[in-house]
């Protein structure tokens, strides 16, 4: 042990530790880059796995946190720090015509979901999805990078479409950063379908659901054992996202974009 404290044993290369107690020299080392480089935290968690330890990412946040690290504002991107998995239901996919039924963000490592649905009131009345979008994007503030499935051609711009609609102040350009999973399994994995459901159940995760077309009728209509199921299916949607995530980070790239 070195004399600022930490333990300065490299394990070998391509061994995890089973257990890692105090952090190494060449730890604070990797997780130093945030304050002298543009790279996120998410990156540099994954150098560390890679470096051979045994390390979550909470824990990793959590000592850049400690040790005093700050990324100057000259670095336009790297920012990132915590991570929150989104889904939406919705009656279809034209935001203009369509509204949705029920969202659900999980942030990385939280047992809660944060997440609401609408009601029969709302759907029959002209207050529509107004408070759902607007706690949804409440929601949304809370998280630095927002992972989907499918995102970036429906969940994000359905829930840009319903914010401009009624005027609520949706994340401008480079205000989040956003990452689709959907577009790592295509790249990184040779499935015979892209979909949520095939990774899942080619990983192994359990939780994925289909949902009858009667299911989607009587929700449009305000059916609330229909929308109750939806919420739960919404729920598990981002609860497996997250493992899915898990099961694929160290395969590709921490890259994230603009929101």
């Amino acid at each position: 042990i070195c004399s600022n404290g930490v333990n300065s044993q490299k394990p070998e290369m391509g061994q995890i530790m089973a257990k890692a107690k105090l952090w190494t020299d060449e730890e604070v080392i990797i997780l130093h880059q945030y304050e002298k480089t543009n790279k996120s935290a998410f990156t540099l968690y994954q150098e560390v796995r890679i470096a051979g330890y045994d390390r979550t990412y909470k824990a990793v946040t959590r000592k850049i946190e400690s040790l005093g690290f700050r990324k100057p504002k000259r670095y336009k991107t790297g920012h990132e720090i915590s991570i929150g998995y989104l889904d939406i239901e919705s009656t279809g996919f034209s935001a203009n015509i369509d509204v949705m039924l029920s969202w659900c963000i999980k942030g990385r490592g939280e047992k809660k979901v944060a997440g609401a649905m609408i009601t029969r009131d709302e759907l029959m009345s002209g207050k529509s999805d107004k408070r759902i979008t607007k706690e949804l994007i409440d929601e949304m503030a809370k998280y630095d990078v927002i992972m989907t499935y499918y995102g970036t051609r429906f969940d994000i711009p359905f829930i840009r479409t319903r914010a401009l609609f009624y005027g609520l102040d949706f994340p401008l350009y480079r205000q989040k950063s956003h990452k689709d999973l959907y577009y790592v399994v295509r790249s990184k994995l040779k499935l015979h379908r892209s979909s949520l459901m095939a990774a899942t159940e080619f990983f192994g995760i359990d939780g994925k659901t289909r949902l009858k077309p009667d299911v989607w009728k009587k929700a449009r209509w305000g059916d609330a054992k229909s929308l109750k199921y939806i919420y739960e299916h919404n729920i598990a949607d981002v609860e497996i996202l997250e493992l899915l995530h898990r099961k694929l980070e160290e395969h590709a790239p921490p890259m994230v974009r603009p929101l």
